[in-house]
């Protein structure tokens, strides 16, 4: 009987711990590509199932771009034209496909690094320009074009609207710059400001005409800060009108990182109109959620943590919220994902085992310790039902220089 009712116990209890470790995000396919560093990665899905990813270092001449033909099982470089082109670009990208396949490659120029760090002054490094590149062939071949060329040029983003029209913006300390083309980006007309003051810290496009800008403090790449300006622009008309909207949550912004470091601080749609907003409140993520275009919120912690959270990027699909963050300092840097199913008013949240990642130091010099790899790190959902992630390879020291590709399942039964 005693030994009938311990069997009864060790299967219950094997029962219960399935149940608990089931309820997570579980890497399927994680892929290495070393060839060229590949900071702040971004990735999208053509309609023919080919991943890109792009990433940016500043050595380079041109923006960097990668092609997957396999699910992300390998990768090859994308030649997307020279210097001499107009493909001019060493920093932050966006990375956009629209429905018909038309591939947008945003790039930010700054100034370069030089390989010899002796006496050189990082105050005088600044953003110089946005490019933009444009394949309609899969990738084949590409149009450069340039968006600005302004001193503190910054975080360019690039999104449709459901008129079909185009949009990128940016900031350069001056407020926050905006630019439309009604021709799939062949031309492109400037308009008024979406606010003159703070800096472009995201850009989402909702599914009736919305187009939400997150105004943060920080601007010109961290050099300008502008205290008080913590808000959301919304335009419910295709990006033509803008109204201010009150963030949910508390923030605190330092110029030099310090605190809870911010500088992304994503934004989405769903399907049902809803917008999301994600922050850090220190040890706590926070997720807010307005059915009414942020006039009200409703606030969900999903995640806990001794450690300080921060960096953090969000997207949504039809079913289901996809966030990524970064945790901890030093060597203790943890990389994150989770994905968050949201019924009625209920949250199930579904994380990826912390990640401790081969991402060291930028330069090399001091120690080779433990690095973000930059202020985002991006997560989609891929047409297979599964998800797909991209972080960085950076170790100098070791000469693994490049991106790691992560394919993801959702295990929630």
């Amino acid at each position: 009987m005693k030994k009938h009712l311990l069997l009864i116990l060790i299967s219950f209890y094997s029962l219960l711990a399935a149940s608990q470790t089931r309820r997570e995000l579980i890497v399927k396919n994680k892929i290495d590509h070393l060839s060229a560093l590949a900071r702040e990665p971004m990735i999208a899905e053509h309609p023919n199932g080919t991943l890109f990813l792009s990433g940016y270092r500043n050595d380079s001449d041109s923006p960097q771009l990668w092609e997957s033909k396999d699910q992300g099982k390998n990768w090859k470089e994308v030649k997307v034209g020279s210097a001499a082109d107009g493909a001019q670009g060493n920093s932050d990208v966006d990375l956009f496909i629209d429905k018909d396949g038309n591939i947008y490659l945003l790039s930010m120029t700054y100034t370069s690094i030089p390989t010899d760090l002796t006496g050189f002054d990082f105050s005088s490094m600044k953003g110089e320009q946005i490019t933009l590149g444009i394949s309609r062939d899969e990738g084949k071949t590409w149009k450069w074009q340039n968006i600005s060329s302004g001193d503190y040029d910054d975080r360019p983003w690039i999104r449709e609207t459901t008129n079909g029209d185009m949009h990128i913006i940016w900031n350069d300390g001056q407020g926050i710059h905006h630019s439309t083309s009604i021709d799939r980006g062949e031309t492109w007309t400037r308009q008024a400001k979406v606010y003159p003051k703070g800096g472009s810290s995201f850009l989402a496009s909702g599914k009736h005409g919305q187009l939400a800008v997150r105004v943060a403090p920080l601007s010109a790449s961290g050099i300008k800060m502008d205290a008080g300006v913590d808000l959301l622009r919304l335009s419910l008309d295709n990006g033509k009108s803008w109204q201010d909207v009150n963030l949910p949550g508390d923030r605190s912004w330092s110029q030099d990182f310090t605190g809870i470091p911010r500088w992304v601080e994503p934004l989405a749609f769903d399907q049902a109109d809803r917008l999301y907003s994600l922050w850090s409140e220190g040890h706590q993520l926070k997720l807010g959620i307005s059915t009414d275009h942020g006039a009200n919120w409703k606030t969900h912690t999903i995640v806990q943590s001794q450690d300080t959270l921060y960096y953090p990027y969000l997207e949504s699909n039809d079913n289901y919220i996809l966030c990524t963050w970064v945790s901890g300092f030093n060597e203790k840097i943890r990389h994150h994902a989770a994905v968050i199913q949201l019924e009625n008013d209920n949250l199930e949240v579904y994380p990826m085992e912390a990640q401790k990642l081969d991402i060291r130091s930028r330069f090399q010099i001091g120690t080779n310790q433990l690095s973000t790899g930059g202020e985002y790190f991006p997560i989609i959902s891929l047409s297979n039902g599964n998800f797909g992630m991209a972080t960085t390879i950076q170790n100098k020291t070791a000469n693994r220089l490049g991106f790691t590709w992560w394919e993801l399942i959702l295990n929630k039964y």
